[in-house]
């Protein structure tokens, strides 16, 4: 219930403050869910994701969903090949994040607005998975 709570306000302070110097928080909750092995879960949170910020936003949907299912099989695959500690899921989340951003927009993007894009919602994964592991937030049902 906890991961919930904290996705909905992640995605809904998104909507309301959108701007590259404020976190994605709903990030760091949907790689809890990977790394609990949660992935009915991180599928309907990807889905309800790319179905709200659509609803917001004038970007089509198929880009939101290309974006974040992208970027959660990467996630994926760095939770069961590296390991699973917060720094290094923050870190290579952030790289993941960084690399779906880059080839979603065909690396025809300002660098700067993606230094600053990756760097902050690096430090907000960062964030969101240590105080998951401090405050053991970790679920067992959606």
């Amino acid at each position: 219930m906890v991961l919930s709570l904290i996705l909905l306000l992640g995605i809904f302070l998104h909507i309301i403050i959108p701007s590259i110097f404020f976190p994605l928080f709903f990030l760091g909750t949907l790689i809890v869910y990977i790394l609990d092995r949660q992935y009915w879960a991180l599928l309907i949170w990807n889905i309800i994701i790319v179905l709200i910020l659509q609803v917001s936003s004038l970007t089509p949907w198929w880009q939101f969903a290309l974006y974040y299912f992208l970027w959660s099989t990467f996630v994926y695959i760095g939770s069961i090949t590296i390991d699973k500690s917060w720094p290094v899921q923050s870190i290579m989340a952030t790289i993941f994040l960084s690399f779906s951003h880059l080839i979603l927009n065909k690396f025809n993007i300002d660098y700067i607005n993606w230094g600053i894009y990756t760097s902050v919602n690096g430090i907000g994964i960062g964030i969101v998975l240590y105080m998951a592991e401090k405050l053991k937030v970790y679920e067992k049902s959606i």
